[in-house]
């Protein structure tokens, strides 16, 4: 992850490298990777297990939603003495829910609820204290705030997005609300860090993403810090894989890798972002509800939402990200690159402005190349 502490005044995701028999992750689920002909008790993903021949598969085992059967690929499996039933399970049309009579007549459990209510129900307690504090800040920003206030409140964050209010979380405490520090997203069933999301939420709800392809502090605080972080580590793995597009599609955004730039990382990019900006574009809308609204169904398109909401198109997402790396007016974001890249790439790391062009060019063709794939898995995911 993005080491905020260190920055100083001065991405159908989750593709990981993967052998036949280990685990491979896909928005439908974590599986394993199989020949696509051993895939008999369930449905296969492609492009989780990239290492491998193309007959090798992610093949997952899956609940219908409901569940009320198992997921399976109607094309190539039977579902003897059962019904077929559409609009149950994740996956293209030929992934089906086959229901087979229970024998007893007995309606099977519902489902469990969404493990990030308790979150929500968090937000929303959080938020009332902060209508009822009142103040010269929004009820919002000020959840947002109490969010990060334990580890992302130092002297560098100030700096970069402002501090916190104290008063309110003095208030807070003396109400008795105890830290919250993860929920389980139930898309991934990643453990989300709450103060990372917080810090990189109140940083788009208080400065806004550039426009175009410039970038600013309010990508630092989230997707543009985790980025620099990422760029140090390439240069320091350089030796074993020169090629930064490569390091990017094998690396990036997955919850394999112990990068700073995980899977875990993007999603609270994500969620920040799209959440960050509805509530600056509409500040009469309450932080708990869009919070609300994403942990119910709305996960399902985040990734679309934040890549084209913010990114565009590949060519554009390229041009961003090597804005990202290069220097620009602002001295803080120039001086803290410096020190994020040399944290993970050592002090004689080369910086990303002494690249050369074909290497510069590579390196973001590859994080686009990335962040565009997550988006096209996405889709083949809500099908």
């Amino acid at each position: 992850m993005f080491r905020y502490r260190i920055f100083t005044i001065a991405v159908l995701a989750g593709a990981a490298i993967a052998s036949i028999g280990d685990v491979c992750r896909a928005p439908q689920g974590s599986g394993t990777c199989k020949s696509e002909s051993s895939c008999t008790n369930g449905f296969t993903v492609i492009d989780a297990c990239p290492n491998d021949p193309a007959s090798v598969k992610c093949c997952i085992q899956a609940a219908c939603k409901d569940n009320s059967g198992q997921c399976l690929d109607k094309s190539r499996t039977s579902c003897a003495g059962g019904t077929w039933k559409t609009n149950l399970c994740p996956g293209g049309n030929n992934v089906q829910c086959c229901q087979k009579p229970s024998g007893g007549g007995v309606t099977p459990p519902p489902p469990p609820p969404p493990p990030a209510n308790p979150f929500v129900a968090y937000l929303r307690r959080l938020h009332e204290l902060a209508t009822k504090y009142g103040g010269d800040r929004p009820a919002n920003q000020l959840v947002m705030e109490w969010l990060r206030h334990e580890e992302y409140n130092d002297l560098q964050w100030k700096a970069l997005i402002g501090g916190v209010d104290d008063g309110f979380t003095e208030e807070v405490e003396k109400a008795g609300v105890q830290m919250l520090n993860t929920f389980k997203d139930p898309e991934y069933g990643l453990d989300i860090k709450i103060s990372h999301l917080g810090a990189c939420m109140n940083g788009v709800f208080l400065k806004e993403p550039a426009s175009g392809t410039d970038t600013n502090r309010a990508d630092v605080a989230g997707w543009g810090g985790d980025w620099m972080t990422f760029y140090g580590e390439w240069r320091r793995d350089s030796d074993e894989e020169p090629k930064g597009g490569k390091y990017c599609l094998d690396h990036m955004c997955n919850d394999v890798d112990d990068t700073t730039f995980k899977l875990r990382d993007l999603v609270e990019d994500a969620d920040c972002y799209n959440v960050g900006m509805r509530l600056r574009a509409n500040p009469s809308l309450n932080i708990a509800d869009e919070m609300e609204k994403v942990l119910a169904g709305g996960y399902k398109t985040r990734m679309k939402s934040f890549v084209e909401g913010r990114f565009k198109d590949p060519a554009t997402a390229q041009a961003i990200a090597k804005s990202m790396l290069l220097p620009g007016n602002d001295v803080l974001v120039n001086t803290g690159r410096i020190r994020l890249v040399q944290q993970q790439g050592g002090l004689i790391v080369k910086l990303p402005l002494w690249l050369s062009d074909e290497d510069m060019d590579d390196l973001t063709k590859g994080f686009a190349d990335r962040l565009f794939g997550i988006v096209r898995l996405e889709d083949a995911a809500s099908k």
